[in-house]
């Protein structure tokens, strides 16, 4: 109550203020559609209310004031459009759509028709062009999806193995005709040979030499084939005193040669080694007393006189066994030599240390550092691993120590396969735990491992194929050589045939060699070995157990060459693989149809860059190319031949290859195991591989070529005298390079022999890789491996001095 009263109060205040002569300064508010103009103090008004602005109805609202919102009526309806396959409907008037497009409606597209919607024109799916089947010798090409055909039927293209038998369509299989030979006279170079299947008959005609003078090589009347090197003079001898005479000449030389002396000895006097003349008078023997061992005997020669006078044995004292051999020594009265009977000793002989140095039987420490390394042992002792014999200063008597080896001491990389490897083969991979250790590299992952080669599956010691997988069965991928790159295919070489270990090696890298002597940068310039073998001797154990001294190598694979899956580029590598006239390329091979294509008649595809792709895993190009290759081969000699062959093959990078196989005397490389490559699918070029057979040996392990003389590279230009059949057929392509290309052939061997062929070069190559091999370890390969062939052979020596040999008779033969 009391509050109402003041509020009745306050406003009868504010009316007697108003009434008052004071006017109030109105304050008006803008007049709206509802209200007219007010004073914000007293409320008093002015003016009249507002009219509605109105906008007109849309179809999204109804008329409306733009003032204050009212609205009047409804909102219009829209008017739409038809949907279409491109737009959906929409209003004419504001554009608004309304639900979706239409679905086009598509035929199904042919091989010459797309597919076009019915409604709009647009084209859905491209016309499907036809997908013939290839064409065959009763059928044209056929589209699979249509059935329509294009062209005729293929041509029968008949090959025979011979003359006198049906000939084969080398497309279907189907038989022809006996077609009989077509001979081609003999000449100088060649039999009579048949134009057709190149059968030959009797021999080569003989040269008709004709000797121009004792400084020029003779040369042939009938083909111009030169003597191998400029005829000596036929000197007479008469005495040391007289000059010598040619018998088939006037010359004579300046000088007599004079004598060449020889010392005297016990029984003859200083004379000529030639004609015999001596002088003064023999030495006399000079003979000293007979002694324990020996009798007497002459200082200056072999001579001996009587028997040994022998010892006069006493015992003296007795050495105990201890971590060592025990003796009891015996003293001879006569000369105070010493002898040592053996004692029997304890189980064991030597100290047997941890990797500290201490001798886990008698207590005795010994300083690691000043230990050597001195053998190796098959199984390690007491169940320690890479276990071998030291040396060392510390030690007395004939005590050595047993202790677990480093890489570092050994020197070689460390391999340990730990499973069991009889259970590999050559058709399928093994999962092998595999752990390699060297100085620079140490890693552990799983090795899918399988025999690799034909022969060395009948071998005690095999070669092996391996694959490196992580855990995950992902590639374990790694750098084991720098020049190699990451990769994770390798080969474990046994190199039974060659004790050396080194032929097949130190071969693929003169070979890098010889790619690298080049003028120009290719393909190969770059790769490890040029795209031959490459690898590096390690020491591989089998559960513990020493499985022998191995090369850790490249495979036979893409990377040799740094080829990669492509579909641009058709890359290929193939491998000769047996002896036949098909790869020898004296005729051309039979394959079928089948698109994935891994080999026939001889060949074995190695690689093929598109073999695993999705758009297009056809293999049978490599064949087609191949073929193509051969048949250009067959059909072309002369200029034909030297003018059209650079459309089928790189002629340098071949001519490369022909002369490093003949040259290391490769006699298991001259058809068979030539690998072959291209980079574009129709230039190819030849390789080298598998080269354990060389430098004098033959692919079994026989040194029956040390004469060095075996297959000189001009046997090519003879026909290979065709010895034999099948096992002695020289390269046909081979053949006609060295005839047609001679004088490059020649040129280019001149130029290597200022560099890569030459004996300080050659033994820089080979002593090197030899001296990485201590002598211990290939004593502990010599007690693994009794069978391997020609063991206490001096491979370096033998292998240097036929080097010498096969220089001196290319240079012989290939003149300039």
């Amino acid at each position: 109550m009391k509050k109402l009263l003041f509020t009745l109060i306050i406003i009868s205040a504010l009316f007697i203020i108003c009434g008052c002569d004071t006017k109030c300064k109105h304050v008006y508010n803008a007049a709206t559609c509802n209200s007219p103009a007010t004073c914000s103090l007293c409320g008093a008004t002015e003016g009249g209310v507002l009219e509605h602005d109105m906008e007109p109805a849309t179809c999204a609202a109804p008329s409306t004031c733009s003032l204050c919102g009212f609205t009047e009526g409804e909102a219009l309806s829209h008017t739409l459009s038809e949907a279409s396959c491109k737009a959906p409907a929409t209003c004419t008037v504001c554009g608004t759509a309304v639900g979706n497009a239409l679905e086009h409606s598509f035929p199904i597209a042919t091989c010459t028709s797309a597919s076009i919607c019915t409604e709009c024109g647009v084209i859905g799916e491209k016309a499907k062009g036809h997908s013939y089947l290839p064409a065959t010798c009763s059928m044209p090409k056929e589209c699979s999806l249509c059935g329509v055909t294009d062209g005729v039927p293929l041509t029968h293209q008949f090959v025979s193995d011979s003359c006198v038998e049906p000939s084969t369509c080398r497309l279907c299989g189907i038989e022809g005709e006996i077609s009989g030979h077509t001979w081609k006279e003999a000449s100088c170079k060649a039999p009579a040979t048949c134009t057709v299947c190149k059968e030959t008959e009797g021999e080569a005609l003989p040269h008709d030499w004709v000797q121009t003078s004792c400084t020029e090589p003779r040369q042939c009347s009938s083909c111009g084939t030169k003597t191998m090197a400029g005829i000596v003079h036929n000197f007479i001898f008469v005495s040391c005193t007289v000059p010598r005479e040619c018998a088939d000449c006037d010359f004579m030389e300046k000088t007599a040669q004079g004598h060449k002396w020889e010392e005297a000895t016990c029984v003859l006097p200083t004379r000529c080694s030639q004609c015999k003349v001596g002088t003064g008078a023999p030495l006399g023997h000079a003979f000293v007393d007979a002694t324990c061992d020996s009798p007497k005997s002459c200082t200056r020669c072999p001579l001996t006189e009587g028997v040994a006078l022998g010892h006069n044995w006493s015992f003296s004292s007795r050495i105990e066994p201890t971590c060592g051999a025990g003796a009891d020594v015996y003293s001879c009265d006569k000369c105070m030599h010493t002898r040592r009977d053996p004692v029997a000793s304890m189980p064991n002989q030597h100290h047997l240390c941890d990797e500290s140095g201490l001798c886990t039987v008698c207590g005795a420490r010994f300083d690691v550092s000043q230990m050597t390394l001195v053998g190796l042992f098959s199984v390690g002792i007491n169940g320690v691993d890479h276990q071998g014999l030291y040396e060392s200063p510390e030690l007395t008597g004939t005590n050595k120590i047993y202790k677990s080896f480093t890489t570092a001491e050994l020197g070689l990389p460390i391999i340990d396969l730990n499973a069991d490897l009889s259970q590999a083969s050559t058709g399928s991979y093994i999962n092998v735990p595999f752990v390699y250790d060297s100085e620079e590299l140490s890693f552990e992952c799983i090795a899918q491992v399988r025999i690799q080669g034909a022969s060395s599956a009948g071998y005690a010691k095999k070669n092996y194929a391996i694959k490196l997988y992580n855990e995950d069965e992902t590639k374990h991928k790694v750098t084991i050589k720098e020049s190699w790159g990451k990769q994770f295919k390798y080969c474990l070489k046994a190199n039974w045939v060659d004790y050396s270990q080194a032929r097949n090696v130190v071969s693929g890298q003169l070979y890098g060699d010889v790619i690298a002597a080049r003028d120009y940068i290719d393909e190969l310039t770059y790769l490890p070995s040029g795209g031959a073998i490459d690898g590096f001797p390690c020491v591989v154990y089998n559960n513990g157990q020493f499985l022998g001294l191995y090369t850790f190598n490249i495979p036979k694979d893409k990377w040799m060459f740094d080829m990669k899956d492509s579909d641009e580029k058709n890359q290929a590598i193939v491998m000769s693989v047996t002896w036949n006239h098909e790869v020898a390329m004296r005729r051309e091979f039979y394959y079928n149809s089948n698109p994935i294509w891994t080999g026939s008649s001889g060949w074995e595809l190695e690689y093929a860059s598109n073999e695993d792709s999705e758009i297009d895993n056809s293999t049978i190009w490599v064949a087609e190319s191949l073929n193509n290759l051969i048949r250009f081969v067959l059909e072309n000699d002369g200029e034909d031949f030297k003018n059209g062959i650079h459309d089928y093959l790189d002629v340098d990078k071949t001519i490369d290859s022909i002369l490093h196989t003949f040259l290391i005397c490769a006699d298991d490389n001259i058809s068979k195991n030539i690998l072959w490559a291209t980079y574009d699918g129709v230039h190819w070029f030849s390789s080298v591989y598998d080269m354990d057979g060389t430098w004098g040996m033959q692919w079994n392990g026989n040194l029956s070529f040390k004469d060095g003389l075996k297959h000189p590279i001009d046997k090519l230009g003879n026909n290979a005298e065709n010895q034999s059949g099948y096992n002695y057929q020289y390269n046909l392509l081979w053949e006609k390079i060295y005839i047609n290309f001679y004088d490059e052939l020649v040129a280019r061997y001149w130029q290597l022999r200022k560099s890569v062929y030459t004996m300080e070069h050659i033994t820089e190559r080979f002593e090197a890789f030899f001296t990485q091999i201590p002598d211990f370890v290939r004593k502990a390969e010599r007690e693994k491996w009794t069978g391997v062939p020609t063991q206490n052979e001096d491979h370096l020596a033998q292998i240097l001095d036929y080097a010498k040999k096969r220089l001196d008779l290319f240079d012989s033969i290939l003149i300039p």
